[in-house]
């Protein structure tokens, strides 16, 4: 999963209360192109889920993205900037380096790789028969807190998601972007 966020350019500030101005405009969330997986569901039976590359087009769908991303961020003019986070995912790197070829390289102010920003951890390697057996007990027992054999519930997927939203916080109050003056 990618963060990115179009920036301020605004660095003279007099007080606290124009702290605001330096924070991101936006916040866009990318998840990743299409994968292997999409191409065919049994590569998970023998390759660990991280590792899983993105199909041929899944690396369109990312160069497309990243272009509307950057037409998007730029569209209020020259004085913009982006952030990337990025998953260790394979799929989510790839989706990301695709992405970040449609940025001049001085607007990308940086990338930070974010290992709570993963998918759901489904288990380790998933045969198809057992893992449709997890599926029905899932449902049965309830997909939210239903943790899955070797892997986690969304319910941990909810706290480690909520832990890196304050990180988040921190690196806006922070000024982690490097579009107003630090507090730190």
């Amino acid at each position: 999963m990618t963060n990115l966020g179009n920036l301020s350019c605004k660095n003279s500030f007099s007080n606290n209360k124009q702290k605001q101005n330096y924070l991101p405009k936006r916040i866009i969330l990318v998840r990743h192109g299409e994968t292997q997986v999409n191409e065919d569901e049994t590569v998970l039976e023998y390759l660990p889920n991280y590792k899983i590359e993105l199909s041929k087009k899944g690396r369109r769908q990312a160069q497309e993205t990243g272009s509307k991303i950057r037409e998007i961020v730029s569209e209020n003019g020259e004085c913009w900037k982006v952030f990337f986070y990025v998953s260790p995912l394979r799929r989510t790197r790839e989706t990301m380096e695709e992405i970040i070829e449609t940025f001049p390289e001085e607007r990308v102010v940086g990338v930070r790789e974010e290992c709570r920003l993963r998918e759901q951890h489904f288990g380790n390697f998933q045969e198809m028969e057992t893992r449709k057996k997890i599926k029905r007990m899932r449902n049965r027992y309830g997909k939210f807190f239903y943790r899955v054999p070797d892997g986690e519930s969304s319910a941990d997927v909810h706290d480690r998601v909520s832990a890196f939203l304050d990180g988040l916080w921190r690196d806006m109050e922070t000024n982690r972007f490097g579009n107003g003056p630090s507090t730190s």
